[in-house]
C-alpha cells in the first residue's frame, strides 16, 4: 500500500508553542528571560516620531519673510505648549503689535528665514506590544523582539478573519450539525469577553449579535461565502487576512459551506470551559503558512487537559482529508486511492496525486497530495 506523510490542522492538548512578539522599529523590552507574563501584559514598547506640522509664520501675520527676521522667539529643539508665543512683531514705533502663538504642542524642528516657515514636530506616539499569550519569556532580542513559550490546548482553524483577541472559553449547548441562531445566544446570561465554540456555522445575525454583545471570538465549523462577505463588509480577495474590522474574531475549523464542527474541537474546548484563551483569525490563504488559532494556556496538573495530542501524520487509503486549494477549497473527502507513480494534472505539472471521494456530492476527484491536509 502506498503511503506518505501530509500535514494536518493541529487540534491537541499538552502542546508546547512559542510566539515571537516584535516591534516595527527600535524600542525597548519590558520583560526579561524567565518572567511569567499574562496575555495582556506589555512586553515591548517604543515611540513613533510625531508628524512635522509646517506653520507659515509670515503668512499668518500678513507680513513678508523679511519683516519677521529676528522676531521669531523660538529655535530648533525648543519644546512648545499650545498657546506659547512663537513670534511678535512691533511696528509704528510700538503702537501696533502682531503676535503668533503656537497652535499645537511639540518640539521646534526648524525655522526657515527665506520663506518664514516654522516646523513643529508633534509629540511622539507611544507604541506597545502585548504578550498575546500567557507564558514564560524564553528569549529577548534587545529593543526588537521577545519570544514567549507556553504549554496549552491548541486548536487551529482552516480560515479566519479578525485580529488578535483574548477571552474566556464558552462552549455552546448545541449540536455540531446545527446552525447557531440569535435565539441560541440570547439564552446565555452574558456574552461579554466570551470565545464562543460550537455549531456547524453562525447566521449573519448571530455573528453580529455576538460581537455587538461583547463576544471576543467565535470558533465554529464553517461559513458560506455570502455570510462571510456580509460579516466582513467586502469580498475577501487578498491572500492574508487578520486586519478586518469585525465585531468578533472568527475562526472556522472545517471549511466553507455547511460543515459540522469536529467533535475533537468541541471536546477539547469543553475541557477548557471557563479558562482564559487567546485567538487570532490571521490566515495566509495562498501558501497555507499561517493558520487561525485558539490557544488556551493553563496549569496542566489541574485536570483540564487530557494530553492526547494528534499524532497521525500518515496518509493512507480511508484517511479523512480536507482540500486546501481551489476549486474544492475547504471540502472534506475520504482517500480511496494513492497512485504510486506521479501523474500529469490539469496545469501540466507531473506530481504525486491521490483520488478521494468528496463528502459534499460523493464525486471522485484527483488532486495533488500537496493540496490536502489530514483531519
Amino acid at each position: 500500500m502506498a503511503r506518505g506523510y501530509t500535514p494536518g490542522l493541529q487540534v491537541s492538548s499538552g502542546v508546547v508553542i512559542r510566539r515571537v512578539r516584535e516591534l516595527p522599529l527600535e524600542g525597548k523590552h519590558e520583560v526579561t528571560i524567565g518572567k511569567q507574563v499574562e496575555a495582556t501584559d506589555t512586553v515591548l514598547s517604543a515611540s513613533l516620531p510625531g508628524e512635522v506640522e509646517i506653520i507659515r509664520v509670515a503668512d499668518r501675520l500678513g507680513l513678508e519673510p523679511l519683516d519677521i527676521e529676528g522676531k521669531v522667539s523660538v529655535k530648533s529643539g525648543d519644546s512648545l505648549k499650545q498657546g506659547d508665543l512663537i513670534c511678535e512683531v512691533i511696528s509704528f514705533f510700538g503702537l501696533f503689535s502682531s503676535e503668533l502663538h503656537s497652535p499645537l504642542e511639540g518640539t521646534v524642528e526648524f525655522f526657515t528665514q527665506a520663506n518664514g516657515h516654522l516646523g513643529i514636530r508633534r509629540p511622539p506616539v507611544p507604541l506597545s506590544v502585548d504578550a498575546y499569550i500567557s507564558g514564560i519569556i524564553v528569549d529577548v532580542e534587545e529593543g526588537r523582539r521577545v519570544t514567549i513559550e507556553t504549554t496549552c490546548t491548541f486548536i487551529q482553524g482552516i480560515f479566519g478573519v479578525g485580529g488578535e483577541n483574548q477571552g474566556v472559553v464558552k462552549v455552546l449547548e448545541i449540536s455540531p450539525e446545527a446552525e447557531v441562531q440569535v435565539e441560541n445566544l440570547k439564552r446565555l446570561d452574558n456574552l461579554d469577553g466570551k470565545i464562543l465554540v460550537g455549531g456547524s456555522s453562525f447566521t449573519l445575525e448571530a455573528l453580529n449579535y455576538a460581537g455587538e454583545n461583547g463576544a471576543s471570538g467565535i470558533v465554529t465549523g464553517s461559513i458560506d461565502a455570502e455570510t462571510l462577505r456580509e460579516y466582513v463588509g467586502f469580498e475577501i480577495g487578498v491572500s492574508i487576512t487578520g486586519d478586518e474590522d469585525v465585531p468578533a474574531t472568527l475562526i472556522v475549523t472545517e471549511g466553507f459551506g455547511n460543515l459540522p464542527i469536529s467533535d475533537r474541537v468541541v471536546q477539547l474546548a469543553k475541557k477548557c470551559e471557563g479558562l482564559p484563551a487567546s485567538l487570532t483569525g490571521a490566515t495566509q490563504v495562498r501558501a497555507g503558512a499561517m493558520r487561525p488559532e485558539l490557544i488556551i494556556p493553563g496549569n496542566h496538573s489541574s485536570g483540564h487537559y487530557d494530553f492526547s495530542p494528534v499524532t497521525s501524520g500518515e496518509l493512507k487509503v480511508s484517511s479523512r482529508v480536507r482540500i486546501i486549494r481551489v476549486p474544492w477549497f475547504g471540502q472534506l473527502a475520504t482517500v480511496e486511492e494513492l497512485p504510486s507513480q506521479p501523474e500529469e494534472i490539469e496545469s501540466g505539472a507531473v506530481v504525486r496525486v491521490l483520488r478521494a471521494r468528496l463528502d459534499q456530492d460523493s464525486s471522485l476527484i484527483t488532486v495533488p497530495r500537496a493540496n490536502v491536509e489530514l483531519i
